[in-house]
């Protein structure tokens, strides 16, 4: 996927946790309360549907004949990278990159905002999150109204956001350095603790790439407790060495907790149990570039990068051993997953002579693997979103519509 933050170094950031016995946790709100949430019928508010990060919308039904297309709406800047993942409310249409705009569902521009966003999320109530980059200071995280205005605006660690998931209550937000830190949006209290990518379910968070503790799992504390320590409490940690390579956000479902990764000696897909934090199964090593399965029972569907860039998998693991259910083989560089009632739909890229010429959106049926159908795109594809009987994608400047 492509990526539009800025990068530093941030010295001294394994010495700091190592100081602390591998983890730390900074004085704040002691009170977090992790309160998830589904999303309604008809959205798709976060880069990956819901706060678990499933990318699962049990009630979309994308198309299984080939689709039509249209353009919603077309990028009014000429940056490279202006949109990724749309984000879908009850009447609001999000699309975020090199700027933000907020759109009515069927494309009209509402609102625009020149500040570049590499991610957001909307809550329940409306309220659009988004991690803004700033040229001259640190990164802010900004809460808008449906209708525009700004109604919130918190600073963020000095270091480029990585990750982003939005509670009831709080947003959670991680940095490339591995912190991760929790906001209550309405008084700017906060704490701060480890994870660069957060998720967020039955009241546990999850924080993966933690420098020295791989994926952490959070859960508040209550009582007297909460009054004696900061922040929320550890309940495990995996380390580091189960899984190889960078982490992609993870995603959780029925006491599962998987991960896709990125190594350019081969990424894999682990799984880890939510209780515990022990690996499921063996690592497996799929390619290059794995990406966070969609997540639909015992079932994962996750794209597979291979190393040249111009070439991958589509593959279907049964999660409860992490063996292969079935697998095809593709002439282009899939990465964005999303499943959609029985259709699992992925977006990827198109490359020659190390050069993007295009984008590609492919459906399979998610039980037998069957292809459904292709559609090639102008440019290559940011991401998906599956709403009702259409699939919203991102293509360099356009948002696309495909029924």
């Amino acid at each position: 996927m492509p990526s539009i933050t800025r990068r530093r170094l941030v010295g001294g950031a394994v010495a700091a946790a190592a100081a602390y016995g591998g983890h730390r946790l900074y004085r704040g709100r002691a009170n977090a309360t992790f309160a998830s949430w589904t999303p309604a019928d008809g959205t798709w508010p976060l880069r990956r549907f819901d706060p678990a990060n499933t990318a699962h919308n049990p009630s979309a039904t994308p198309p299984n004949d080939a689709p039509t297309s249209r353009r919603l709406t077309t990028a009014s800047t000429t940056a490279k990278k202006p949109r990724f993942h749309p984000l879908v409310g009850d009447d609001t249409l999000v699309l975020h990159g090199s700027r933000l705009e907020t759109h009515a569902l069927d494309g009209e521009l509402r609102d625009a905002h020149d500040a570049t966003t590499p991610f957001a999320g909307l809550s329940p109530d409306g309220t659009l999150h988004a991690a803004q980059l700033n040229r001259d200071s640190p990164a802010t995280l900004v809460g808008y109204a449906p209708d525009g205005n700004r109604i919130y605006r918190h600073s963020l660690p000095d270091d480029d956001p990585s990750g982003l998931t939005v509670g009831t209550r709080e947003v959670y937000v991680g940095v490339e350095s591995g912190d991760l830190v929790g906001i209550d949006v309405e008084t700017g209290l906060r704490w701060r603790a480890e994870g660069a990518k957060p998720v967020l379910t039955d009241g546990r968070l999850y924080g993966a790439s933690a420098p020295l503790d791989g994926t952490v799992a959070y859960a508040p504390r209550t009582g007297m407790d909460r009054y004696l320590h900061p922040g929320p409490a550890r309940r495990w940690h995996t380390g580091t060495e189960g899984i190889p390579g960078f982490y992609h956000p993870p995603a959780v479902a029925d006491g599962r907790l998987i991960h896709g990764s990125y190594a350019v000696r081969g990424g894999a897909v682990t799984a880890v149990d939510t209780e515990t934090g022990a690996f499921l199964w063996e690592p497996r090593s799929l390619g290059a570039d794995v990406a966070t399965p969609a997540l639909v029972g015992d079932r994962g569907f996750t794209a597979v990068g291979l190393g040249d860039r111009t070439r991958g998998r589509v593959v279907a693991l049964d999660l409860t051993t992490g063996e292969t259910a079935w697998s095809d083989e593709t002439d282009w560089y899939p990465y964005a997953p999303a499943v959609g009632g029985d259709t699992l739909v992925v977006a990827g890229e198109r490359r020659r002579d190390g050069e993007s010429v295009g984008g590609v959106v492919r459906a399979y049926d998610t039980g037998s693997g069957d292809r459904l159908w292709t559609r090639e795109l102008e440019t290559e594809a940011g991401g998906l979103a599956l709403v009702g009987d259409r699939i919203l994608v991102t293509s360099g400047a356009d948002l696309l519509e495909l029924r």
